[in-house]
């Protein structure tokens, strides 16, 4: 899915972030998670890793809204 963030464009699909975040440990979700390869990750920790940008670059509703069009489903504890 080709997409825009902060006036940059990115492709990225659903596989890839899956792929990417093997191995990685998931930090504690505050409020909202997705689930990666069985695991609950905080959404902006995922964006964050698979498109190698720093957290302060975008907001949490920002991670949502692309990781929710590319077939994850955000949840709230």
């Amino acid at each position: 899915m080709r997409f825009i963030l902060k006036g940059k464009a990115y492709d990225i699909d659903k596989r890839e972030i899956e792929a990417r975040m093997i191995g990685v440990a998931p930090e504690a979700a505050r409020k909202y998670y997705v689930t990666v390869n069985g695991k609950e990750y905080p959404p902006k920790q995922v964006l964050s890793q698979t498109l190698g940008l720093i957290r302060v670059e975008f907001t949490t509703m920002d991670a949502a809204s692309i990781l929710r069009r590319l077939g994850f489903e955000l949840k709230q504890y």
